[in-house]
Parts: C-alpha cells; structure tokens; sequence
C-alpha cells in the first residue's frame, strides 16, 4: 500500500524553490505561514497522570471503552466500545486538549457490520485494527490503511496474515513506532468466546501489506507459555513489551498485565514480570511519557484508566 505521493514530481512546487523563485516569494511564503499558525488550533500531548491508578476522563463520551491506543505523539487516544458477543462493537478516538480528552466520535474508515477492535498505529500514521468481516471467506482479520487526523482512508485486509484454517484468529494487533513490525496475537477458538490457547508472534511490512516472520518468533520464547497470552503493547523504543495473561486459579482468574524488557530491538524479551495494578486489568498501551494506559471492569463496566511511572 502506497502512503505518499511520488516525491519526484514536484511540478510548481518544485520552481517556487528555485533560487530566484525562493527569493521572491521568502517574505510572503512567511507572512502565509504566521497567518495559517494563528488559524490552526495547537496541538495537545495527553497530560501527565499521577503513579496511582486514576480513570480516563474523555469530555462528551459517557459509554464503555476497551483497548486504548495512545499515538505516538500523545494527541490521540483511540479505543472500542465494549465486545462482546451481539455487541455492536466500533472504534472511536479522542484528542488531547491541555486538560484531558475530547470525544471526537467513531472513526470513520473503519466500520463494518462485524465486529471492529484493537486500534494501533505508527508515527507515520500506518493504522492498523482487527475486524472479522471477511474471515469466513479468506480466513484474514487483520486490516490497515492510513489515518489523516479524522479518519482511517483505504484501509485493507493484511492477506499475508491469513490464518491456516477457520478457528484459528487473531485477535489483537500492535504496531512498532518505526511500523517495521507488528505483534499479534493469535488463538485457537472451539465455540467459547475464550480462546482454547493464544500466544504472540511478529508480523514485518512488505510492498504488499504485513506477512509472518517466523524465524522472529524466538524473540517471545520466554513471553508466550501454557496460558493466554494477548493485547501487546510496545514502547516507542521497542524495548518494552506489554501484555495481557490471565492469572490465579481458577474460579478466581483475573486478567493482569506483565511486562518484558530486552537490551536491543534484535534481541529477545526477558522473562516477564507482572505489574502491580489491581482488579481485572487488559489492554496496555504505552503513551510517549511512559504513562500507561489499559483498560479496567469497574462494575461490570470497562473504563479506560492510566497509571504513571
């Protein structure tokens, strides 16, 4: 999928930066530049939150909210409503003012009649969500396209990351900062909304969407085990992986979230460790202050909640 334009054909553009051109038009091109700054609204990071578990407060959305996704450069959150089975589940996104978030509604470019999740994104604005819509026939759940600051334009289903049979699926997505890899996480279904086994593998772009990489699998050899693993979570750097598994015995298992650590983007993660955060707790993401973001059940509700570091 192509994301420019062709660089190499700047038509006028390209003679206004001809030397005399440039000389011409320097003073005006700066008078157009201070006047379109003072019309444009500046843009906001997400604020600082406290080393204490605190709720998300987004400004005009009252509904439930799971699997948020702080960009890259903090001014946007992006999250789905609730998912479960029957539910008409749809992502949406806020943005950063210089107090918290504001609702700005369902994201466009994204929306089928299936079910449409897990929202992820690169700095360079490569958007990539989970959506079921043509599983049946192609066995794909992956989708990605481009995203303009309002909506998600010519988003497409990632073909090499079909599965090898229906019931097999993957369910989650996270995409590095640089977007030269992609986590996913994939799982056995037999007819529970639970998966029978879920563990985390690595997707890399090629000219023709993101395809499987197995030989980089040994980097979550000491990540994936006998339970689930799912809903990855990357720092900008890459040396950080957060997760979700299921923990305690059962009938008391409650979803926590671990994080894993690693010396070099080539190198393997570490052997996780679990996060101190209470209550039944998925979804990490990761916020370019290091603040992160997950989603908690708070009465039977899902709320986005974050918690410094």
């Amino acid at each position: 999928m192509q994301y420019v334009g062709n660089l190499g054909d700047w038509g006028p553009a390209q003679r206004m930066f001809e030397p005399t051109a440039f000389r011409r038009t320097a003073a005006s091109a700066a008078l157009c530049f201070a006047l379109f700054a003072s019309l444009v609204p500046p843009a906001f990071a997400a604020p600082p939150a406290s080393k204490k578990a605190e709720p998300v407060r987004i400004e005009g959305y009252t509904g439930e909210a799971m699997e948020p996704f702080v960009s890259r450069d903090g001014r946007f959150l992006f999250f789905n409503t609730r998912n479960d089975p029957g539910s008409n589940t749809n992502i949406h996104f806020a943005e950063a003012t210089d107090s918290g978030f504001t609702y700005r509604g369902v994201l466009f470019g994204t929306i089928s009649y299936d079910l449409d999740a897990v929202p992820t994104m690169a700095a360079n604005k490569r958007f990539c969500f989970v959506s079921p819509r043509e599983y049946r026939r192609t066995r794909v759940s992956v989708w990605c396209g481009a995203f303009d600051g309002t909506k998600v334009n010519n988003a497409v289903p990632q073909d090499g990351l079909a599965t090898d049979r229906l019931g097999r699926l993957i369910f989650d997505v996270e995409l590095s900062a640089d977007g030269r890899t992609m986590i996913y996480a994939e799982g056995t279904y037999s007819g529970s909304d639970v998966p029978d086994d879920a563990d985390l593998y690595v997707a890399q772009p090629t000219p023709t969407g993101f395809t499987r990489t197995p030989d980089a699998n040994a980097r979550l050899t000491k990540v994936n085990s006998s339970s689930l693993e799912y809903a990855p979570a990357l720092s900008e750097d890459g040396l950080e992986l957060f997760f979700t598994r299921p923990t305690g015995i059962w009938p008391f298992t409650q979803p926590k979230i671990y994080r894993a650590i690693r010396g070099g983007p080539d190198q393997p993660f570490g052997k996780p460790e679990q996060l101190n955060i209470d209550g039944w707790v998925e979804g990490p993401s990761l916020a370019p202050d290091g603040t992160l973001y997950f989603h908690r059940r708070v009465e039977g509700r899902f709320q986005i909640w974050r918690q410094g570091r």
